[in-house]
């Protein structure tokens, strides 16, 4: 550590120099040698794992921004927070879908009965699959749910299923990267 005199040139001056960092301590300029860069600490499984999804994040944007209609279809997302096609892109790789209501008031066990389906997703919900089992976990019968005009997803019961108690109801969502969300609900 040096100290500077009244009539340096560094008088006033703060900050890193090269190698070199310029301090102003009470009248008094400093200089000193900077220290490097101290060992990283190790990341922790979530670190990793969150540096792990955003590379493949950044990867399946990459490709997506190689297929002109993909890029289109991304480049419909723009907005203020999203200035690229590629960022669309990235945050639709990031958030995955989500299924906020499952309504089976309209459902009775009978054929042709309707469950609605709301899910909602970041960029777009591309898919909605149905799922029904019965209560020894025995699958019933399954199949995908049709997009409504109000923006939620129906699914028309294709049997009779005559024990409705402890019937279990799956609906699984999907995004264009393969993002899936999960909800069962039990009668």
């Amino acid at each position: 550590m040096a100290r500077v005199t009244r009539q340096s040139l560094l008088r006033g001056i703060s900050g890193k120099l090269g190698p070199l960092v310029v301090r102003q301590v009470g009248d008094q300029t400093i200089v000193q040698a900077s220290e490097g860069p101290g060992p990283r600490a190790p990341r922790s499984p979530a670190q990793q794992a969150h540096l792990d999804r955003v590379y493949q994040a950044q990867r399946y944007a990459k490709a997506q921004i190689q297929d002109p209609v993909a890029k289109a279809r991304y480049a419909t997302g723009i907005d203020q927070r999203r200035t690229s096609a590629y960022t669309v892109a990235v945050a639709d790789y990031l958030n995955p879908p989500v299924i906020t209501a499952l309504a089976t008031g309209h459902y009775h066990g009978q054929l042709n009965d309707a469950i609605l389906i709301t899910a909602t997703d970041d960029f777009a919900v591309v898919a909605v699959h149905v799922s029904l089992y019965a209560p020894t976990g025995t699958l019933l019968e399954a199949g995908p749910a049709a997009l409504q005009p109000d923006g939620r997803w129906r699914y028309l019961a294709q049997t009779t299923q005559l024990a409705l108690p402890g019937l279990r109801i799956e609906a699984e969502a999907h995004d264009h990267p393969g993002n899936v969300a999960r909800h069962i609900q039990v009668l």
